[in-house]
């Protein structure tokens, strides 16, 4: 699971602890001394903790007034009232009292609390981190792994902020919060924006340019007042954006580790007493004693789990979830702890050398005379299979899961979505990789491991019935449980990389990028970093006086832009590409060759949301094949000795999917004639004969083709065919009078995701689409577009999982010595011996041909090399 940290501005939430309670019965203790912020402090701290329950925690406090953002502008925070008199001694107060309960607080000169919040929540990427807050510039720091709880009225009221959240009530994305700040500034802070400019313009305007600097790069489509307010406000609004922009980057001398919670009720109820909060501290005294009667609790649930040297034969006389607990290392070095049981309510545990000898066990493992249930059940055959274990898996609750619910993506969701939350986590059992626990407690090891297995039962329990009620048996039993051996089958193979090949891109990958270089420094009259942003705006927008409005991105999208207005761009550009050739694939790909001289990817099965197979450690299905430049990295690609490879790819398969499922006559035809697709398109929308079709044309028809696949907008489509809004437009709706039956299609897939809340694959696959009922206009687009394509991404997933099940049926029966080593999403790749060529060209052909029956020929192309790149 993950860990979670929880952080708040100490004085921010002071203030607005004094302000709930400053006119209610004055608090005070016996001496005088005045307590009702820290009254309010402590009780929302707890509040949060109950929420979040964190592992880590920290309090940032404000250091002395002027800050670097008095630098940018002197009147910053100018206006703030001092501090109420009875406040001031209650600062101290609150730092006694969290120096009490254990949690870490810190400040440092020049530095707001807001940059120590968002420089901790960058820097611990293994944390879930919460930001406690009614300050909403700390909205800006929402992403994956941050959370935002927005306190709202009282002292223990708070709304959790994601970015769903946030786009639902205020329609920007969490980068957002900075434009609109921006762009009608802050009353709180003196931030000044643009004079007449608020927070429903401010919006307005986002939702429509996205920044602050499109908007100024825009003004010239607006009207009236407006336009006049934002034409005078530039300075002002790029001021006020640069300083509501929460700095991520202070050198904290902390690390999460140092932030590690371990709440001390005993010590904090002392410190409460001690300021006469009888009933508060007795509100903590009760949290002791319930924290207290959960470790009894878990004493007690140790009595249902114990530890075997053999395991009984009435544990596995019938069906049980089984939890294979391993070091987590890459699977070809994982290395067994051991194995936990569950059936009946009660857990067993087994380490892995106990378990070697126990040959009972280990043939009913094998043989597989009752269900056993597994989490992630390819993993589990590589570490099994190191130690010589063999397991007949009967289901794996991990594909379960995320069949029955597309949006559980990853372990940790499907952890969360059921609940599941593990006595101690791993690293507190056996450490980290560069700090081990040579010498595990074996009472933490055997609940961790029933706890696991307990899980892994609970979910075949909730999920099987779904699998049966959502229509998915086939799905499951037929495609996915298969596949995972096919897959595992394919990571232990792997595919042999050539260092050599690699060093010789690298080397000349390296000499192109200094020549680049070189030639950038010459046509910028200077040398700078050209990977710093800052420096490269400086050249492009200062020194070279380039124009992209005032927005002075040097984002790829911007300097596309501005293709042809200097040479220096398109060598920006080369320079960029052949950097990550370089760093990512021709130096980035040698670390993972193994001493087989293979690179062993790992296949993800429940990864997407549509069905895909994503491929990491490292991700081989992202080596681009559309330059040459990224072409190059296949070469060192290789097939074995006396072998070649064979690459085959589906043609066109969204595009044949979705003539399938609309029941498009038209395309259906130009299919089955074998016309290109494209070239009829642009035949249909331009009206034009075949002979008047230019290649531009159908670049542009293939553009459109694609775009409708995956529910473009006008707005979408004009960005990728550099046309107005309106041609667009026009485009689009060409499009569907030519072809009603996609128009249909696509209107009755979002009525019925309006409707049910989810769209269907043709194999019954599911993927929610909670978006569609939305109340932002922008976020139910969205879901528009995705119920428009799911299906039809989601079905070519199922085809090409399909067609590998059937080849490797195929190559089973007829004995060949040929392996599947990779999926590239349509393409798969063999290794071939030289004398099973002919026979393996028309097994894969047949297979891919043959794996779903559609109202559209399917096609595939067998290519063979000696490397990948040729293969291709």
């Amino acid at each position: 699971m993950t860990r979670k940290m929880l952080l708040t501005d100490g004085y921010s939430m002071l203030f607005r602890a004094y302000y709930a309670t400053a006119y209610g019965r004055p608090m005070t203790t016996s001496s005088g001394l005045p307590t009702n912020a820290v009254f309010g402090f402590a009780s929302m701290l707890q509040k949060a903790i109950e929420i979040v329950q964190p592992d880590a925690m920290m309090v940032a406090f404000d250091a002395g007034k002027h800050t670097f953002r008095h630098d940018l502008y002197p009147d910053y925070k100018g206006g703030r009232k001092p501090a109420p008199d009875d406040l001031v001694p209650q600062f101290s107060m609150a730092r006694d009292l969290l120096d009490a309960f254990g949690i870490r607080w810190v400040e440092m000169e020049s530095i707001e609390a807001d940059d120590l919040i968002g420089t901790m929540a960058r820097k611990s990427p293994d944390y879930h981190t919460y930001i406690l807050t009614s300050d909403h510039d700390l909205l800006q720091l929402i992403d994956k792994t941050t959370d935002v709880l927005l306190m709202k009225k009282g002292l223990t009221e708070m709304d959790v902020m994601t970015d769903e959240a946030l786009m639902e009530s205020m329609g920007i994305t969490p980068p957002q919060i900075i434009d609109m700040k921006g762009l009608m500034g802050d009353k709180s802070d003196n931030i000044p924006g643009i004079a007449g400019i608020g927070e429903k313009t401010a919006l307005k305007l986002l939702q429509e340019y996205g920044t602050v600097e499109n908007v100024l790069a825009h003004e010239d489509e607006l009207k009236g007042a407006l336009q006049k307010k934002i034409m005078n406000g530039h300075d002002s609004a790029l001021l006020s954006k640069n300083l509501a922009t929460i700095r991520c980057d202070v050198d904290v001398p902390l690390t999460a580790e140092d932030l590690a919670f371990t709440p001390d009720y005993e010590s904090l109820v002392r410190f409460l007493r001690s300021l006469d909060m009888v009933q508060l501290a007795q509100r903590f005294a009760d949290k002791a004693e319930t924290a207290d009667s959960q470790v009894a609790e878990e004493k007690k649930e140790e009595e249902t789990f114990v530890r075997v040297s053999i395991m009984p034969k009435e544990a596995y006389a019938s069906s049980f979830a089984l939890f294979v607990d391993d070091d987590r290392d890459h699977f070809m070095k994982a290395q067994l702890h051991g194995l936990a049981l569950y059936r009946d309510g009660r857990g067993y545990w087994i380490d892995a050398e106990d378990l070697k000898a126990d040959q009972d066990f280990l043939s009913a493992l094998k043989e597989g005379s009752v269900e056993i249930t597994g989490f992630d059940i390819k993993r589990a055959m590589h570490v099994l299979a190191n130690c010589g274990i063999e397991v007949k898996w009967h289901d794996d609750a991990m594909i379960m899961a995320c069949l029955t619910d597309s949006t559980l993506t990853s372990i940790d969701k499907i952890m969360e979505a059921g609940g599941f939350v593990p006595a101690k986590k791993y690293e507190d059992i056996y450490g980290r990789p560069s700090k081990p626990v040579l010498l595990p407690d074996e009472t933490d090891q055997m609940t961790y491991g029933c706890q696991h297995a307990r899980f892994i039962d609970s979910l075949k329990e909730t999920n099987g019935p779904k699998i049966h009620e959502y229509g998915m048996d086939d799905l499951y039993r037929k495609m996915e449980l298969p596949l995972s051996g096919i897959l595992c089958r394919m990571e232990t193979e792997g595919i042999r990389c050539d260092a050599e090949v690699l060093d010789g891109i690298a080397r000349d990958t390296y000499a192109s990028i200094t020549a680049e270089q070189e030639e950038i420094w010459h046509l910028a009259g200077r040398e700078f970093n050209i990977n710093s942003p800052k420096q490269l705006a400086e050249v492009l927008y200062d020194d070279l006086h380039l124009s992209a409005g005032k927005k002075r991105s040097t984002g790829a999208e911007v300097l596309e832009k501005l293709a042809g207005m200097h040479p220096i761009i398109d060598h920006i550009l080369t320079y960029r590409k052949l950097s990550k050739i370089y760093s990512t694939y021709a130096e980035g790909l040698k670390k993972y060759i193994q001493e087989d001289g293979r690179i062993h990817t790992v296949y993800n099965q429940c990864a997407t949301q549509t069905g895909r197979l994503s491929s990491s450690e490292p991700n081989l299905q992202n080596i681009s094949v559309r330059d040459e430049l990224g072409r190059e990295i296949r070469k060192a690609f290789v097939p074995e000795e006396g072998c070649v490879l064979i690459s085959s790819d589906y043609h066109q398969i969204e595009l044949r999917m979705l003539a399938h499922m609309a029941d498009e006559t038209a395309l259906i035809q130009a299919f089955r004639d074998g016309i290109d697709i494209h070239t009829k398109t642009a035949m249909d929308v331009f009206e034009k004969t075949e002979d008047e079709v230019t290649p531009a044309d159908r670049r542009r028809a293939k553009t459109v083709n694609f775009g409708i696949v995956y529910g473009i907008s006008d707005f979408g489509l004009a960005q990728q065919l550099g046309t107005s809004r309106k041609e667009a437009a026009e485009f689009i709706d060409t499009y569907y009078r030519k072809y009603p039956g996609i128009r249909d299609y696509m209107n009755g897939i979002v009525r019925s995701c309006e409707e049910k809340g989810y769209v269907e694959t043709l194999c019954h696959r599911r993927r929610e689409i909670p978006e569609i009922r939305d109340r932002n206009y922008m976020v139910r687009e969205f879901g528009k577009r995705a119920a428009m394509n799911a299906p039809i991404q989601g079905s070519a997933a199922d085809l090409i999982k399909l067609a590998m099940i059937d080849i490797d049926k195929a190559m089973e029966k007829a004995g060949v010595k040929s392996r599947m080593i990779l999926q590239v999403h349509d393409e798969l790749i063999f290794n071939v011996p030289e004398d099973e060529i002919g026979m393996m060209t028309k097994l894969i052909d047949e297979g891919m041909v043959n794996a779903m029956e559609l109202k559209v020929p399917l096609t595939a192309e067998c290519s063979i090399g000696h490397t990948w790149y040729e293969a291709k």
